[in-house]
């Protein structure tokens, strides 16, 4: 290739011309940068919208999941308190039901007891009463064996009476044949 020569002055026009046309260059680049950055900060401002929006929904949701945690653990704790009331309540009741059952137990033992020594006392008075049957049977018997006897002399008496009234009067005693 042979090098043509080139005088100052064209030198210089073709040095002004690439300045111009660098300059214009340059001027896009920095429109097309300007263009760039006003995207990417646009860009950057709906990012941090869309993280904003997002945090916002991640708050809502925390506070929404932490209200309803509130609202199951209140609940949990009036459940709680339900159950220990209704513990007490049932323990107030077994109490009564136990204090029941002791009293009708005391009754009963005593009603036992009533009726023990009722029976304790009626055996006395029979056993009594079995004592005075028992010596008036006794009584009863003597004065029976007492009359048989007095009856058994008397009616001897009689018979010897009337066979010596038959002695006398002529009557013999029947003697053995006819």
């Amino acid at each position: 290739m042979a090098e043509d020569h080139i005088s100052r002055d064209e030198h210089r026009a073709d040095m002004t011309e690439l300045r111009s046309e660098f300059k214009e260059e340059i001027a896009g680049l920095r429109q097309e940068i300007t263009t760039l950055t006003k995207t990417m900060e646009a860009n950057q401002q709906t990012m941090l919208l869309r993280f904003e929006q997002a945090d916002q929904r991640h708050s809502d949701l925390l506070a929404m999941m932490n209200q309803r945690f509130d609202q199951v653990d209140q609940r949990f704790n009036q459940m709680e308190q339900q159950r220990q009331e209704d513990r007490q309540v049932m323990l107030q009741q077994f109490q009564q039901v136990d204090q029941r059952h002791s009293d009708l137990l005391a009754a009963m033992n005593q009603r036992f007891d009533q009726v023990e020594q009722q029976r304790q006392t009626d055996r006395q008075e029979i056993n009594q009463r079995f004592a005075q049957h028992e010596t008036r049977l006794g009584s009863m018997e003597n004065w029976m064996r007492t009359t048989f006897v007095t009856l058994a002399l008397v009616a001897v008496g009689v018979a010897a009476q009337l066979f010596y009234t038959l002695m006398r009067l002529g009557l013999k005693p029947p003697t053995g044949g006819p």
